[in-house]
């Protein structure tokens, strides 16, 4: 290879010498050192400079005009200056900076970008580390918990009308559904024959307390003669078992009016409190015997909601615990009432308990029959924090 010129020739204590690395401190530094010194080693010097020495050869001085002012313009420092020397030392500090850029800046960068790597991948692994949150606001409100049933509006008392006499139905005032009041005269029979019966009485009982009068006063005229002498014991007593007579025949008189305004009392259906007629099974002119069903009553000022429980709900409830009551034909309004009872037996293919709500009726707009939804109140607790079951 033919020599290039500016640049000096290997000496071979100098070959030597990168063959054999200059030991140096150890550590961090001392890999770093040892990293860029390769690195240098590894430069082809020569085909770098090569090529720069080919165009210091082609390259001439400049020419300096030889006539005309320019003659007498001096030359500066840098026009003196060869080509070659210029394009030596402009490589010699492009290599400077070279190796300082790999040796100085390059392991600072990449230290910095290591650094920043492990930060990164410590926070990648910290975040794979947390489990994920989810946030909720807590609320306040007033909560229930409930026991929610259907069922159906029952009278509060409902049991079968009869008459305790016999006879024939002479008017029904009442029909099924109606309404009336405690003492309303539901249904009566003929009472001529009572009514007789009852004025005969009352006859035989005016003239037994006539024939009583009459006697007491006789009785007491007596007694004033007996008392003189004028007559003897035997006629006191006499008039006096005549009173005792007339007296017997007054009460029996009296018990025998009695018996009959019974019977005209009797002869009468009352209503036995506020309510309706449930149901009617016998029209006017019907004869009737003692104790014959006519119908049923209800009553409707207290009524009651009943329902059917499972069996692994009855132990939740207990006598006197609230209810609310809703219907279909009131659908804003809610009836309040309370538990008044639960039945001891479980019954059925389902396995429910009956449970009773009673419920205050007094403006009559609760119906026997009308279907009903109920919910019974097993606690309650106003304005409480609230947390959602997800959370």
């Amino acid at each position: 290879m033919a020599d290039i010129p500016g640049t000096p020739e290997p000496n071979p204590s100098d070959k030597n010498q990168e063959s054999q690395p200059a030991k140096r401190g150890g550590g961090k530094k001392q890999g770093e050192f040892d990293y860029f010194f390769e690195k240098i080693r590894k430069i082809d010097f020569q085909s770098f400079l090569k090529p720069l020495a080919l165009f210091s050869r082609k390259v001439k001085k400049p020419a300096i005009a030889d006539s005309g002012p320019l003659k007498k313009i001096k030359l500066s420092f840098l026009s003196r200056i060869p080509i070659k020397t210029i394009v030596i030392w402009g490589f010699a500090i492009a290599l400077c900076y070279f190796i300082f850029q790999n040796m100085f800046v390059s392991p600072a960068a990449k230290e910095k970008e290591k650094k920043e790597a492990e930060k990164k991948q410590a926070a990648e692994q910290q975040k794979q580390d947390l489990l994920p949150v989810k946030t909720f606001k807590v609320s306040r409100f007033n909560y229930e918990d409930s026991l929610n049933s259907l069922g159906n509006i029952k009278g509060g008392v409902e049991f079968k009308l009869s008459l305790e006499i016999p006879g024939i139905i002479n008017s029904i005032n009442y029909r099924e559904g109606e309404r009336y009041e405690e003492g309303a005269l539901l249904v009566s029979l003929k009472q001529d024959d009572i009514l007789i019966r009852l004025k005969k009485a009352q006859a035989e009982k005016n003239k037994s307390e006539t024939a009583l009068s009459i006697a007491q006063g006789k009785y007491e005229e007596h007694k004033k003669l007996f008392q003189i002498g004028s007559i003897p014991k035997t006629t006191l007593d006499k008039v006096k078992l005549e009173v005792d007579s007339a007296q017997y025949e007054l009460e029996a008189a009296d018990l025998e009016v009695k018996l009959n305004e019974a019977m005209l009392e009797k002869s009468n259906l009352y209503a036995p409190s506020d309510g309706m007629i449930g149901e009617l099974y016998v029209e006017e002119g019907e004869a009737l015997t003692p104790n014959t069903l006519i119908g049923s009553h209800i009553a409707t000022d207290v009524v009651s909601a009943e329902f059917g429980v499972v069996e692994k709900d009855v132990a939740k409830l207990a006598l006197g615990q609230k209810a609310r009551v809703y219907v279909d034909a009131y659908a804003d309004k809610t009836f309040e009432g309370v538990v008044e009872n639960i039945s001891p037996v479980v019954t059925g293919s389902s396995r429910t308990a009956t449970v009773r709500v009673r419920l205050e009726n007094s403006e009559g707009l609760l119906l026997p029959g009308m279907f009903a939804r109920i919910k019974i109140l097993l606690y309650s607790k106003r304005n409480a924090l609230i947390v959602p079951t997800d959370a």
